[in-house]
């Protein structure tokens, strides 16, 4: 077990080491079948997967090649009601990949999941006032279907970046959700918009490939190649744009629907803990009492839950620090004295100390390692 200490309370939570909990270290290509159920047991639709197998079978890979090992077979795949884990589709995409490793494949499929594809999801976004709208409430139930990579969002006077964090993946399969993640990005905006536009600008960490044609059709002429992060651009001015299929009414019944669904796969108490955790500001709902308020259950009660779980808060608070703190590393250019205080820190040095005992190494080589 590693040790984190709450910067508010000065305590000690424990929270354990990567390589005792999966055997994935960070940047290590290497897991287990094992790693891959446990670390990424997460509900989703398969719509992602089954556009994976019809793009396989348009290159002659044969269906089950790419469904090797997931547990999963070809009825599965064409079941409307079917729900898959994240590892399955991990495991599809290193079955692609172990066969056809062209860089241009996330572009290609990305450009294919068109909003209508994703049921619910999609025509909640459709019925939204604004652009804007529609990927807040994308970003806000994303699990459900849409992208598998956490997304950091970044607003400057004249445009909103969404910058793509890979870091809890597997290294094989960065590049590939990456690209497919912006391709389709664009894809909705094109759709929601009923306009050719393309991003400002699009970063990618890889090298600049042979073959521009799928990059060009995907994002337009302003790519940049070997840069620190995955990232995408929009003008600032497409947010405000008024959709033509708006429908308050549509909008907040799908969302309650959503929202049903999203409760319903994570209905965990350590997940629906860590889910507030995460969603509120340094300042609210970070200690157990105020946890315990909104959700609407006595501190006993809330202990005994977890207790049934195998975890306490002090554990899930540990990894919300240390997830927040890779996050701010990843897709922000502020230096570690400013993170360490916006985590809560009263000084760099012991932010610092915290965040080697969890990661293993200090948090500027920790951002180093994942950004070059």
């Amino acid at each position: 077990m590693a040790q984190f200490i709450d910067p508010k309370s000065g305590e000690v939570l424990s929270l354990p080491l990567q390589s005792e909990t999966s055997g994935l270290n960070f940047g290590d290509a290497k897991m287990t079948h094992i790693s891959y159920k446990k670390e990424f047991s997460d509900i989703r639709q398969v719509t992602s997967l089954r556009l994976l197998v019809y793009f396989a079978r348009e290159h002659d890979i044969p269906a089950l090649e790419i469904l090797k090992g997931t547990e999963l077979d070809l009825d599965d795949i064409e079941d409307p009601y079917c729900e898959i884990q994240v590892w399955q589709e991990l495991r599809a995409i290193q079955n692609l990949l172990e066969i056809d490793d062209d860089p241009a494949n996330g572009v290609i499929l990305g450009m294919r999941q068109h909003l209508t594809c994703y049921g619910t999801l999609g025509f909640a976004m459709m019925a939204s006032r604004t652009l804007e709208q529609a990927l807040t409430i994308g970003a806000k139930l994303y699990k459900i279907s849409l992208w598998i990579n956490e997304v950091s969002v970044v607003r400057d006077p004249d445009t909103i970046k969404f910058v793509i964090l890979g870091h809890k993946l597997p290294p094989f399969s960065q590049h590939f959700l990456a690209t497919r993640g912006m391709a389709a990005l664009v894809t909705w905006v094109q759709e929601l918009t009923n306009s050719e536009v393309y991003p400002c600008q699009t970063s990618f960490k890889n090298d600049r490939p042979d073959n521009m044609d799928e990059v060009g059709k995907a994002f337009g002429t302003e790519t940049l190649f070997g840069q620190k992060n995955y990232s995408i651009s929009f003008n600032r001015s497409l947010f405000r744009m008024q959709l033509k299929f708006d429908d308050r009414w549509s909008r907040m019944r799908l969302e309650d629907k959503l929202s049903n669904t999203l409760e319903r796969r994570h209905s965990s108490t350590k997940n629906r803990v860590k889910e507030m955790l995460l969603q509120m500001s340094n300042e609210k709902l970070s200690t157990e009492p105020e946890i315990c308020r909104a959700s609407g259950c006595s501190m006993s009660t809330l202990r005994r839950r977890l207790h049934t779980e195998e975890t306490n808060f002090r554990q899930i608070q540990s990894e919300v620090i240390f997830e927040r703190a890779c996050q701010l590393l990843l897709s922000s250019t502020m230096t570690l004295e400013q993170i360490a205080y916006t985590l809560g820190y009263s000084e760099a040095g012991s932010f610092c100390r915290a965040f080697k005992r969890v990661g293993g190494m200090a948090p500027g080589r920790w951002r180093k390692a994942n950004t070059s």
